[in-house]
């Protein structure tokens, strides 16, 4: 399998101004693609901390490294210059990613949304990249993603803007995971247990988990309900096709749900989703 790490960029995300949804929506996008990601990784907006932890990704062989944030036209927008530092490269000014910013600026002064055309400093900013690098069309916001290929990694740079970032990754990223990945699909499947606390259903996860070594089982704590334990296990496969999946994971269900019964818990939901 392929393995994938997200970076993600910003000190709004340290001090927790700003919850970090984008990693949650990208592993979901990624897992869904039939991968899984193999690490988060959140720094500031500071060039050493950014050029820091895209080498320590790169020593770990990554097949994938999607960054997200620090791509706008602001002072502390310092992903790129991070990224070039890592790879030992220059910035410069692209041409192509210069003519999407003007003309997605043009866009906007037509729509009567900017008062005046121009390129200013700020706006080369955001068209100031890596040498080798491939600017991608940003179909929401101003600024482009980039593409840059070191060794056998592949780096996608995408904006923090949740709408631009979710945009840009179908268009541009999800393809190129599914080149990745192949034909594998993932099925995912809940049981709501009640009755039966964590402890004792250790054990039933342990030897259903080593019966189906290839098969994640989880089980997630939801409280109490009066004076129930509420707990919820998630179980989730990949296989090459929908139908091996599906029929994966709804035979470890079945397996739990008898085993949870004899336990003396109680099943009260179980389906299953691709």
């Amino acid at each position: 399998m392929p393995r994938i790490e997200i970076l993600c960029v910003g000190n709004e995300l340290l001090i927790g101004k700003t919850v970090n949804t984008n990693a949650r929506w990208l592993s979901e996008m990624i897992h869904n693609l039939g991968c899984v990601t193999a690490r988060h990784t959140v720094v500031g907006d500071d060039v050493e901390c950014i050029a820091g932890a895209v080498k320590e990704a790169l020593k770990r062989r990554v097949d994938l490294l999607v960054i997200c944030g620090g791509l706008g036209p602001t002072y502390d927008d310092k992903t790129l210059e991070g990224v070039a530092k890592a790879l030992r490269r220059r910035l410069e000014v692209n041409q192509e990613a210069l003519t999407q910013i003007e003309a997605k600026y043009r866009e906007l002064f037509d729509q009567g949304v900017l008062q005046r055309f121009e390129l200013t400093a700020a706006s080369v900013k955001m068209a100031t990249l890596p040498s080798k690098s491939t600017p991608l069309r940003n179909p929401i916001g101003t600024a482009p993603a980039v593409m840059l290929e070191y060794k056998s990694c592949r780096i996608f740079c995408l904006p923090g803007v949740p709408s631009e970032l979710e945009a840009i990754f179908v268009e541009s990223v999800a393809p190129f995971i599914k080149k990745l990945v192949g034909d594998l699909s993932v099925a995912e499947g809940w049981l709501d247990v009640r009755g039966l606390p964590e402890s004792s259903l250790a054990t039933i996860l342990e030897n259903v988990a080593a019966k189906y070594e290839d098969v994640y089982v989880k089980s997630l704590p939801r409280g109490f309900e009066g004076s129930e334990p509420k707990l919820e296990i998630y179980v989730s496969a990949l296989r090459d096709s929908k139908f091996a999946a599906e029929s994966l994971v709804e035979e470890v269900i079945s397996l739990l749900t008898a085993c949870i019964g004899e336990a003396g818990g109680s099943v009260e939901r179980k389906y299953v989703e691709t």
